[in-house]
């Protein structure tokens, strides 16, 4: 674990919130000293801080002890684009495929329609 890694997250977190050091250390109940040591990466938090700190700021314990966000939130994303991206591709695919035969068929009925 590096810590000057996970004190650069930590504060990079808490600048997310927008939070001084001394707010941080108010709602965690420690010194604002604490909270620079920690972000510093000179001490780490009590395992318990550390489990509060992912409730706040919605990540995971993982993540704050590695320093950084985990890679799967990203590829949520990618997975995302990937769906819309194939089913564009599917549709493109059944157009082409069947495209004539829609034609025919939509041209049928307007004349159905006009008849």
């Amino acid at each position: 674990m590096d810590q000057k890694k996970v004190g650069a997250f930590m504060k990079e977190l808490r600048n997310e919130k927008q939070l001084t050091q001394e707010q941080l250390a108010e709602m965690f109940g420690v010194t604002n000293r604490s909270v620079s040591r920690w972000e510093n990466g000179v001490n780490m938090p009590d395992f318990g801080v550390v489990i509060e700190m992912a409730n706040y700021y919605d990540v995971s314990i993982e993540e704050i002890l590695d320093g950084e966000r985990r890679k799967e939130m990203v590829d949520k994303e990618d997975v995302s684009l990937g769906l819309v991206f194939g089913m564009l591709l599917v549709g493109a695919l059944f157009t082409s495929r069947y495209g004539g035969k829609a034609q025919a068929f939509k041209q049928k009925l307007l004349r159905k329609g006009n008849v």
